[in-house]
């Protein structure tokens, strides 16, 4: 399995880095959490096709985690016709908004919905392909904004191991958003984000994480590299900070 990070940035993109997207490659089946970077673009540009392309998870509706679908539904929808796969977004709103302006685009033809499948994500789902299991945890994220706007972190489970991504977080460390499962059990890799809590205040989850691993994306602002760079060797596991482009192999 090979984890290529397409977008590391914090809500807007930078000269060098896109916003949030990551591309799980389990041997030539593809899957997106999150399409804040132009992912059909930096699919083509890995050497990956869209056809391989199986499911699409959104961790929440923002639009940096969420840009970069409509140019990849739409491609796929018109120029891939081989790609079939499902997109699963957290709010009902978000599904319509997206479905009636490739409708609206595409009017000579329509989005064919046997092929480009939009679902709605629910806490109590599991998407099981026999490739890949990802479970979602619900995070308060969007508690702010009120009822009927869910936030999600993921389990994903695929060739014997375990890998959090905790997509945005509360500002408030003591609310205890931290995926629970990874204070739990040895997950083999944790990504975490860092744009709405300070490293120190990281450390209220980091002194019971039970993973092997946690990388940082997302970070924001800039100047929290240096302190975050601080954090590796004070724990009992390696803490680095991922860029765009990164691959790691598990």
């Amino acid at each position: 399995m090979k984890i290529r990070f397409f977008g590391t940035s914090h809500g807007v993109p930078s000269a060098e880095r896109f916003c949030s997207c990551t591309c799980l490659e389990i041997g030539d089946r593809l899957y997106l959490i999150d399409c804040g970077a132009p992912a059909v673009d930096l699919l083509l540009r890995n050497g990956l096709h869209p056809n391989g392309l199986k499911a699409v998870f959104f961790t929440h509706i923002h639009g940096d985690h969420t840009d970069g679908l409509l140019n990849l539904a739409d491609l796929c929808n018109w120029y891939f016709k081989e790609s079939a796969f499902d997109i699963y977004m957290t709010e009902q709103a978000g599904i319509d908004a997206y479905k009636h302006t490739i409708n609206v685009v595409e009017a000579d033809i329509g989005i064919d919905e046997e092929r480009i499948r939009f679902k709605l994500m629910d806490k109590n789902f599991v998407y099981d392909d026999g490739v890949v299991r990802v479970t979602p945890f619900p995070t308060t994220h969007m508690s702010y904004v009120g009822a009927g706007h869910p936030s999600y972190a993921y389990l994903i489970e695929a060739e014997g191991k375990k890998l959090v991504f905790t997509g945005d977080l509360s500002h408030n460390m003591k609310d205890r958003d931290f995926p629970e499962i990874a204070l739990r059990e040895p997950v083999d890799l944790t990504v975490c984000e860092m744009a709405h809590f300070s490293p120190e205040e990281a450390e209220y989850f980091l002194k019971d994480y039970k993973g092997k691993k946690l990388l940082f994306n997302h970070v924001f602002p800039i100047e929290k590299l240096e302190r975050i760079k601080a954090l590796d060797g004070k724990y009992a596991y390696p803490i680095d900070i991922l860029s765009d482009g990164d691959v790691i192999e598990m």
